[in-house]
C-alpha cells in the first residue's frame, strides 16, 4: 500500500464529501418546503399582515429559487443561522451543546458492544457448533429481535422500578449512564457477534491460515497475528455508519431515558419545522458518516495487505 496512493485516495474522497453533504441538505430543504404547514402558525391563521411581516423578516417573500440559494451560500460558509424556534441560538450553538451527550453515551455503548461482540463471536467461531456457539447466537438473535423501546422500559421497570439500583432516567451520574448504554449496546453487540462469527469463520479456513498452521506458528500466534486482522474486517465496515449513527443520538433511547441529546433536538426541529436547526443537523450527520467511512477504507489496507488504493 503506497503512501501516494493512500494520499490521493483520502484528497479524492474527501472533495467527494463536501458536494455530497450538499446534495443531502438539497434534497432535506425540498422535503421540508414541500412538507404542508410552517413554523410560525399552528390550527389558527395569522392575520394577513402579521404574516406578510413574518415571511419579509425570513425572506419567505422571495422567490423560491432564491431562497435556495441564499440557504445554499449559507451552508457553504457552515452558517446555518439562528433556530427559528429557540430564539437567539445560533444552529451551530445547539448542535454542539447537544452533542456531548449523545457522544458519551453512544461511545460508551459501542465500546461495550465491540468487547461483548468480538469476544463472542471469536470463541463462537472458534468452538463451532458447540453449545456457546448456539448458546452466542441464539442470544444474538434475541438481541436483534429485542427493539430498544422494548428493551429499555424493561430495564427501568426491573433495575430501577423493582429493585431500585439505578435511576431510571435523567443525565446525571456514572449510574445514570447505565441503563441507556447497555439499552444501546444490545443491538450492536448481536451484530457484532454474528459478523465477527462468519469473518473468522471464512479467514480461519483461508489458505494463508493454512500456510501459518504448515510452517509451525501456534494456534494463539495463528488466530492473533493473521486470524483476528481478516476476520474483523466485516466488523469495521459496520463501525463506520454505527458510530457515525450513536454519536448524532438515538432517538427512542434519549426519549426514553430523558436524556438532552441531539437526536431529542432533531426530532424537536422536524416536528417545530425549524428549517435552519434541522438542516444543520442533517448536514453534519452526513459529514460525520462519510469521515467514519472514510475512516474505515483506509483502515482496510492495514488489516489485509491485498486491498491497494488506486
Amino acid at each position: 500500500m503506497g503512501t501516494k496512493n493512500m494520499i490521493g485516495f483520502i484528497l479524492r474522497r474527501l472533495l467527494i464529501i463536501i458536494p455530497m453533504a450538499l446534495l443531502v441538505v438539497s434534497v432535506t430543504w425540498g422535503l421540508i418546503r414541500l412538507a404542508p404547514g410552517n413554523f410560525y402558525s399552528d390550527e389558527r391563521a395569522l392575520p394577513p399582515a402579521i404574516e406578510e411581516n413574518i415571511k419579509r423578516k425570513y425572506g419567505l417573500d422571495k422567490p423560491i429559487y432564491q431562497q435556495y440559494l441564499i440557504m445554499m451560500g449559507n451552508v457553504v460558509r457552515g452558517d446555518f443561522g439562528d433556530s427559528l424556534k429557540y430564539q437567539g441560538q445560533s444552529v451551530n450553538e445547539i448542535i454542539f451543546r447537544h452533542l456531548p451527550y449523545s457522544a458519551t453515551v453512544g461511545v460508551l455503548a459501542y465500546l461495550l458492544a465491540l468487547f461483548i461482540g468480538l469476544a463472542a463471536g471469536i470463541i463462537a467461531a472458534l468452538r463451532q457448533n458447540s453449545a456457546f456457539d448456539y448458546g452466542s447466537m441464539a442470544t444474538a438473535m434475541l438481541g436483534l429481535s429485542v427493539p430498544n423501546f422494548v428493551l429499555g422500559p424493561i430495564l427501568v421497570i426491573v433495575f430501577a422500578l423493582w429493585l431500585y439500583w439505578l435511576p431510571p432516567a435523567r443525565w446525571g451520574g456514572i449510574s445514570h449512564l447505565i441503563l441507556p448504554v447497555i439499552t444501546l449496546a444490545a443491538i450492536y453487540a448481536a451484530y457484532i457477534a454474528r459478523l465477527t462469527r462468519a469473518g473468522m469463520l471464512e479467514v480461519m479456513r483461508s489458505d494463508y491460515i493454512r500456510t501459518a498452521r504448515a510452517k509451525g506458528l501456534d494456534e494463539k500466534t495463528v488466530l492473533l497475528k493473521h486470524g483476528l486482522r481478516g476476520g474483523i474486517i466485516p466488523v469495521v465496515s459496520f463501525t463506520g455508519p454505527a458510530l457515525a449513527h450513536l454519536l448524532a443520538g438515538t432517538v427512542v433511547v434519549e426519549r426514553v431515558f430523558a436524556i438532552p441529546g441531539l437526536g431529542n433536538i432533531f426530532i424537536q426541529s422536524v416536528l417545530n419545522r425549524d428549517e435552519p436547526l434541522t438542516l444543520g443537523i442533517v448536514a453534519f450527520l452526513s459529514i460525520l458518516i462519510m469521515i467514519f467511512n472514510l475512516a474505515v477504507d483506509i483502515s482496510y489496507g492495514f488489516l489485509d495487505p491485498r486491498i491497494r488504493y488506486e
